[in-house]
């Protein structure tokens, strides 16, 4: 049986000490034995780059020619960064010979992670918080948080969560 480890990824929640730490965990595995693979999922935040597109209308009228220009131009920067993220869990996973399944997909975060996770199997979960400040994770919540409490809820993998 292959052990997976679920490395989740978003381009707000991204951090190279959890690519580290995927690599340590998935060695650690196979040196007790077991087969083990990394299941990059990278998540394309799609909503909150719309929620960046209504602020920028808010703010300003561009005119809709340039404003539709600046929205793609904040999605083709998202894609890249996605692309750049898997290459670098890829080339960590590389040296040291632990196969990487890559996924991309569009949808809201936890929700994304949580579903793949059953579909997975995982036997861990790792994934980072957004880069916003303490009061407004108490204030509105955290998908970090939301993540563990439903995979502790539903019987899925270990979660760990890299600040």
């Amino acid at each position: 049986m292959t052990h997976r480890i679920l490395l989740a990824v978003s381009t707000s929640r991204y951090s190279r000490h959890l690519v580290k730490t995927a690599v340590s965990e998935a060695l650690r595995i196979r040196d007790d034995g077991h087969d083990v693979c990394i299941d990059l999922l990278i998540v394309r935040e799609r909503e909150e780059l719309e929620r960046v597109g209504q602020r920028v209308g808010d703010v300003g009228f561009l005119g809709l020619s340039p404003q539709k220009d600046v929205l793609e131009a904040l999605g083709a920067e998202h894609d890249r960064m996605a692309r750049r993220m898997g290459a670098r869990v890829a080339e960590a996973a590389a040296e040291v010979g632990v196969p990487v399944q890559r996924t991309e997909v569009d949808g809201a975060f936890a929700e994304t992670v949580i579903q793949q996770a059953e579909r997975l199997q995982s036997d861990l979960i790792l994934l980072t918080r957004a880069d916003r400040p303490f009061i407004s994770r108490i204030l509105f919540g955290s998908d970090a948080d939301t993540v563990a409490r439903l995979a502790r809820k539903g019987g899925l993998g270990r979660v760990i969560i890299d600040e």
